[in-house]
This record gives C-alpha cells, structure tokens and sequence, in this order.
C-alpha cells in the first residue's frame, strides 16, 4: 500500500510531539514494506525531494506572507492576513497536484495542515482518492491552534475562531476517516459539528518508541530529595508556576524540581526571579532520556487542555510514574494510583497532597515502574501501524464499493 502523509513540518524541522508521531508512523509503515511518501513546508521557496529513513519526503515552500513556524519572528501586523490566507490556500494546494499524479497513492493522510489549509481536502477527493485525516491540535478550531487565551481555556470559540474555522467545519464534509488522537479532542470536533460525513471516526494515540535500554534506571542508594522532573515549553500555559509553587510549600532537602525546557526569555527570567529556591533546578533544552533517567516522578501541570501529552508515555518508556492535570486528553492515559495520578489544577492543595504521598512511601516509584513500563507498551509504533493499516484498509475497501 502506498500512503501519503501530510504534515505542516516534517523532520528536521521537528517542533513537538506531532511531527515526531508523523515521523515515527511514517517510517513504521516503509519498514512494514509499504510505500510512506511525506508532503511538508519548509521556509524556502520552491519544491525539494529527499530520503529520510526509507520516507520519500516532498519539501514545498510555505507561500503565504511570512514563516511563522521555529522561534522566527512574526510580523504581528501581518498576522490577520497570513490566517485570512491559511483558512483556505490555493497556492499550497497547486503544487500538490504533480506530487498526487505522480506518486498515485492508495490513500492519503492529512495531519497538522497548518501552512497548507483545508484547501488539500478537496483536492484530494477531486482525484477520488481516500481521505483519513488526525486531528493532533486545535487547528481546526481555532487560529492559534490552542483554544486558550488570556489564561484560560476557551470553553467557547470567539467570533473571530469562529469566521476563520467557518471553510474548515465546512470541508471537514470531504474527510472519510477521522482520528482524534484522544477521545478529547476528538469529541471537542464532533461536538462543534465536524466531519459530518466520517464513516469512521476513532481514537488512535501517538506513536512513542524509546531506546531498549529505556527501563534500566539505577536505583540511588542513599537519602536523597524527592526528585521531581519536568519536561516542556515554559510557558504559563503549561502550569510551571503551579508546580514551582507546591515545590515551595515543602522543607529545603525534601524535594526538588529539575526543569527540561526552555520558553520566551522574558517569562525565564519572571520564573528565575520569583522561584530561586535551591530545591529548583533549571536545566535548559534536554533530552527526554537525558532527564527521565534521573528523576522520580514527572509532573505534567498543564492550565491547557492538552491534546494527550506526549510526556506522559515518554515517562512511562524510562519506568516514571506521573502527577498529571486533569487536562485535555492527559487523563485518558492516566491509570490513577497504577502509572501515577491526576491532580485538579484549579485546586493547586490537590497537587501538593499527591507529593507528599510519594514523600510518605518512598518505595512507590519502584511499585509503580512494572505498571508503567508495561502502559508504555500501548504507544509502541508497531501497535500504532497495525491500528492505521486497519483504518486504511477499512477506507480502501469502501472506496473502492462505492465506486461498483
């Protein structure tokens, strides 16, 4: 089977969990001999193909007013255009034509489409070619992809949301298959009236795949701080500040927080002047293996309704349970007082009282490993594959029927 995937970034331009899941899922289906083929944007003008890993990858120059994507600059002025543009952009969707005709894929698989807009969707179904597409953010929904402004979770979209979405619920008709990567954001969609038309409609996680020697952590002999890790944006968004703040309640010796991650300069320096304590390390950009291997538990404090959090299952690869918000799609990955806990972060007490449980049993992150290192099975892309090729199959075969 030859499948099309695509992604508004693609390695090596890798921002977060999305393009490293389309990665891994592209390269799981070329080692299970199918034929992966990635169309993504890149800042340059023009048309570039490569091989990544087995991946024929078509890279097309972003044409819109700006790059926004990778810590550049934005033009704010520009802004309103640049989105009044990505609600519906035919001049990402020309250049796709050659790469559909040529490559003649089985089915095509649309991601993140930030850059290239919905204007794909109708496109590929002028080919008459089966469309799967996986929601990963708030795309659809809303401009900034995150549905959280101002502090707070948008529990409604605004008028402006809502004018910007209005091409994309509308085309989202054109969609056979959609997958949400938790039952959240899935359902967020469906409730706003999205992809009326899907014949199917699951929920399929992200794919994770962890070195082998990902479980053997040593044990540290001796007394020690409750080492707590952290890995992520630092952003307000993200609950650092929440965090931070539990950390604070307790004694000099007893815990201590490690940062992995790096944020707008500003809000750094806001967080190394408010929280100084010693207890408090802030690391920088890290690997994730680099920081699981050392730490005892991960904390996941999201203010936002995080699409699933992808930190989660990385933690669990390296056998560390987790404090994680009630937040999003995190809980659906969360199995309470097995992989770890869910905590409310409008109730920061909450927080506090599930450290303190794991000051109080200090063996329960070794209970707790065999149950994590076996949830951690769950996102292995092998298992993820064999849940697309399902889909792709099921699509495959109903296109083809209603052709007859």
């Amino acid at each position: 089977m030859k499948v099309l995937l695509i992604n508004t970034l693609y390695y090596p331009s890798i921002l977060g969990g999305a393009e490293r899941s389309v990665q891994f899922l592209a390269e799981a289906l070329a080692g299970a001999g199918n034929d992966s083929v990635v169309v993504s944007t890149r800042p340059e003008p023009g048309i570039h193909m490569d091989w990544v890993n087995g991946v024929k990858v078509y890279y097309l120059g972003l044409r819109n007013v700006y790059w926004p994507f990778q810590g550049r600059a934005n033009p704010g002025g520009l802004k309103p255009l640049w989105h009044a543009i990505d609600t519906f952009n035919l001049f990402m969707a020309h250049p796709l034509i050659n790469i559909l005709e040529d490559e003649r894929p089985d089915v095509v698989h649309t991601n993140n489409l930030a850059g290239f807009s919905v204007a794909v969707w109708p496109l590929v179904r002028r080919y008459h070619l089966p469309l799967v597409h996986t929601i990963r953010d708030y795309y659809l929904l809303c401009p900034r992809s995150s549905m959280f402004n101002h502090g707070n979770n948008c529990e409604r979209r605004c008028a402006a949301c809502r004018v910007y979405a209005m091409p994309r619920r509308y085309l989202s008709s054109q969609v056979e298959a959609v997958v949400g990567i938790s039952s959240f954001l899935l359902g967020r969609h469906l409730e706003a009236g999205y992809f009326p038309n899907a014949l199917v409609r699951r929920v399929i996680v992200n794919a994770y795949e962890a070195p082998k020697t990902a479980g053997e952590r040593a044990l540290v002999k001796g007394a020690r701080p409750l080492r707590l890790g952290y890995l992520g944006r630092l952003h307000p968004a993200k609950g650092v500040e929440l965090l931070l703040s539990a950390v604070n309640e307790f004694k000099d010796g007893h815990v201590e927080v490690w940062l992995g991650g790096t944020g707008n300069i500003e809000y750094e320096n806001h967080l190394r002047s408010r929280f100084s304590s010693s207890s408090i390390r802030y690391l920088g950009f890290v690997k994730p293996e680099d920081l699981l291997r050392q730490v005892d538990v991960l904390v996941v404090p999201s203010l936002w309704h995080e699409p699933l959090g992808r930190t989660v299952f990385e933690a669990y690869a390296y056998g560390v349970p987790v404090i994680a918000a009630r937040r999003g799609g995190i809980p659906e990955i969360v199995e309470e007082g097995k992989t770890g806990f869910i905590f409310d972060p409008d109730r920061p007490e909450y927080l506090s009282r599930v450290i303190e449980l794991f000051l109080e049993n200090p063996r329960l992150t070794e209970q707790m490993k065999p149950t994590c290192l076996a949830k951690a099975r769950d996102f292995e892309p092998g298992k993820i594959l064999e849940q697309y090729l399902d889909l792709y199959n099921s699509v495959v075969r109903h296109d083809r029927w209603t052709r007859i």
